[in-house]
C-alpha cells in the first residue's frame, strides 16, 4: 500500500481549499509555488507550511515531473477524484474513443481464439477486461457530455464579457473537434456500431459454447454492450440540438460583425463619399414640380378611350390535358410482364418486343428488355444461336439472343 487511506483522506478534509487551488494551477509548479499556495490557502490546526508541503509529497498529492527534478504537479488519480467530487468534467477526444473500439477489437479476436482452443483462463481475462472497457467509455462519454453543456451554458451566461469571434471559435472547435467526429463514431452504422455488433456476437458464442459458465458476467457484458450504444447516440444527438442554434446564430452574427469591419475600414479610409459610392444603394425618387397642362391631359385621355379594345380570353373549361409521355411509358413498362407471360417462353426476348411494339424507340425496347429479364417471376438465359439484328424507330440494335421463361 503507498499511503493509508485514512491518513490520506483525513489529510484531504483539512486541506481542501489548497487541493482546489492546486486543481487549478495549469501546468507543473515549483516548490517555491506550492509553498505561495500553501500560505495563500490558510493554515489547518495550526500545522506548519513546511509540515504540508512534505504531506503533500509523502501522500503523491504531488508527484515530480521526472526523477529528481525540483518541479511537481497534481497527481493524475487525486485530479480525477477531485474533478469527480467537485463535479467537473473533461471531455474525451475521439481518438480516446477510437483507441476503446480498437481495444474492443483486439480483445475481440482474443477471444474467439481461445473459445476455439478450449482455454477457459483467457476466456475469463478478455470478460473482465471487455467489461472495464465499456465502463471506461460510458464514463469518458458522460463526462464529454457534461464539458459540452458546461461550455454552452457558459456561453450563455457570458454575452457581455466576451467577443463574437471568440466565442463563434469556441463553438466551432467543440462542433468540430468534439461533436461531429463523435457523431460519426457512435451513429447506427459507424465503427462503435461494428466492433460492439462483433463483441456481443462472440459474447453470445461463448455463451452457447457452454465453456464459460459464469452466465451473469456474461449478461452483464451484452447489457452494458446495449447500453453503451444508445447513451452514446443519445448524448450526442442531444449536443448537436444544443450547438446547432448556437452556431448558427453566432455564424449570422460573425459574418455581420466581418461585414462591419469593412464598411469602417472603408469609410477610414475613403471617407463617406467614396465607400457610399462602392457599397451604398442609391435611392431614387420621382418628384413633380409643375402641374400638367390641359395638352397633356388631353392627349392621355386620347389615348385612353382610342386604344384598340382587345377581346376577353377564353378559359378552355371542358377541355382535357393530354396525359405525360412519361407516365404513358410507365404504365407500358408495367403491363409488360402481363403482356409477355401468355407467349412464354419466348426464344428470342428483343425480337419479340420490338416485333410487338414496333413503335417503340431503341430506348423504349431496351428499357422493356430489361424489365423482363430482370423481373422476379422470369427467368432469362442467353442462347447459343448466332448474333442478330433489331431494327427500331431510330436506330438499330446488334445483340445475342436471349430465352425468357418462367421462373
Amino acid at each position: 500500500m503507498k499511503v493509508s487511506p485514512q491518513t490520506f483522506f483525513n489529510f484531504c478534509a483539512v486541506h481542501v481549499p489548497l487541493l482546489r487551488a492546486l486543481q487549478e494551477r495549469v501546468g507543473e509548479l515549483s516548490e517555491a509555488d506550492a509553498r505561495r499556495l500553501i500560505r495563500d490557502s490558510g493554515k489547518a490546526d495550526d500545522e506548519l507550511p513546511e509540515t504540508t508541503w512534505r504531506r503533500l509529497r509523502e501522500f503523491q498529492v504531488l508527484v515530480p515531473t521526472e526523477p529528481g527534478s525540483d518541479f511537481y504537479f497534481l497527481a493524475e488519480p487525486v485530479g480525477r477524484l477531485l474533478a469527480y467530487l467537485l463535479d467537473e468534467a473533461k471531455a474525451a477526444t475521439p481518438e480516446i474513443i477510437r483507441g476503446y473500439i480498437q481495444s474492443l477489437e483486439a480483445l475481440g479476436k482474443q477471444l474467439s481464439r481461445a473459445i476455439d482452443t478450449d482455454d477457459l483462463t483467457v476466456v475469463r481475462l478478455a470478460l473482465e477486461e471487455i467489461q472495464q472497457t465499456l465502463r471506461r467509455i460510458y464514463a469518458d462519454l458522460d463526462e464529454t457530455h457534461h464539458a459540452i453543456m458546461t461550455e454552452v451554458a457558459r456561453y450563455k451566461t457570458e454575452r457581455q464579457t466576451v467577443s463574437v469571434r471568440d466565442k463563434f471559435r469556441r463553438i466551432v472547435h467543440w462542433m468540430e473537434r468534439y461533436v461531429d467526429p463523435m457523431v460519426d463514431i457512435v451513429r447506427t452504422d459507424g465503427s462503435m456500431r461494428a466492433t460492439f455488433d462483433e463483441t456481443e456476437r462472440l459474447l453470445n458464442r461463448a455463451r452457447d459454447h457452454g465453456l464459460f459458465n459464469d452466465l451473469p458476467a456474461l449478461e452483464r457484458n451484452l447489457r452494458h454492450l446495449r447500453l453503451v450504444q444508445r447513451h452514446s447516440l443519445r448524448v450526442f444527438q442531444q449536443c448537436r440540438r444544443e450547438l446547432q442554434p448556437l452556431y448558427e446564430s453566432l455564424r449570422r452574427s460573425s459574418f455581420i460583425a466581418e461585414g462591419a469591419a469593412v464598411a469602417l475600414e472603408c469609410l477610414r479610409r475613403e471617407g463617406p463619399d467614396g465607400c457610399s459610392k462602392r457599397h451604398a444603394i442609391g435611392a431614387y425618387s420621382l418628384r413633380w414640380l409643375h402641374v400638367p397642362a390641359d395638352s397633356a391631359i388631353k392627349r392621355a385621355l386620347r389615348n385612353v378611350v382610342e386604344h384598340p379594345p382587345e377581346p376577353a380570353p377564353v378559359l378552355a373549361m371542358s377541355g382535357e390535358d393530354a396525359m405525360p409521355a412519361a407516365y404513358l411509358r410507365r404504365l407500358w413498362l408495367e403491363a409488360l410482364p402481363d403482356d409477355v407471360r401468355n407467349a412464354l417462353p419466348v426464344q428470342d426476348l428483343l425480337g419479340w418486343v420490338v416485333s410487338r411494339y414496333p413503335g417503340k424507340n431503341t430506348d423504349d425496347a431496351l428499357a422493356g428488355f430489361s424489365r423482363l429479364v430482370f423481373h422476379d417471376e422470369f427467368s432469362a438465359k442467353f442462347t447459343d444461336g448466332v448474333s442478330r439484328t433489331y431494327e427500331t424507330t431510330d436506330g438499330t440494335l446488334d445483340a445475342q439472343p436471349v430465352e425468357l421463361a418462367s421462373a
